[in-house]
């Protein structure tokens, strides 16, 4: 797809530093209209939704504040440690564990959507960080009310 854009319409962004989500793409059609290329594995398809694609939309819409995440958001506890990558930005999915404490998911990989199916929410680190320890707070964006 990102070829068939370069021929046939402008690619404007190929490859994020977030994973999942990697692979996204922003461009637009021939004829001027916005157009997403969204990853193939279903989570990191949902990641490239929550982190990209939505707040663009939202913003198309007029909406006051597209960026901001529409999920309610709350600090609760790393029951263990959250590592991440320096240089890329991680969407974690984490389920409660108990009052007020959340884990990361195990996965393996990508295309792992019970990963996100057995998740409360998420949590998004930072690219300049290596994670959390267990104990820290940690804020939350959760799926469901």
């Amino acid at each position: 797809m990102p070829q068939i854009f370069r021929e046939r319409g402008h690619l404007d962004i190929h490859g994020l530093a977030v994973r999942p989500a990697s692979p996204t793409a922003l461009g637009r059609a021939h004829d001027g209209r916005p157009a997403f290329l969204l990853p193939g594995n279903p989570v990191s398809c949902l990641c490239a939704y929550e982190l990209v694609v939505g707040p663009l939309v939202r913003a198309l819409g007029g909406l006051p504040d597209p960026w901001a995440f529409p999920h309610r958001s709350v600090e609760l506890v790393l029951a263990r440690k959250l590592t991440s990558k320096v240089g890329r930005t991680d969407f974690v999915r984490v389920r409660r564990v108990g009052a007020g404490e959340v884990e990361p998911v195990a996965t393996s990989g990508a295309s792992n959507l019970s990963s996100t199916v057995v998740a409360d929410g998420f949590v998004l680190v930072d690219a300049d960080s290596e994670g959390a320890a267990a104990g820290e707070p940690v804020r939350v964006h959760l799926f469901d009310p």
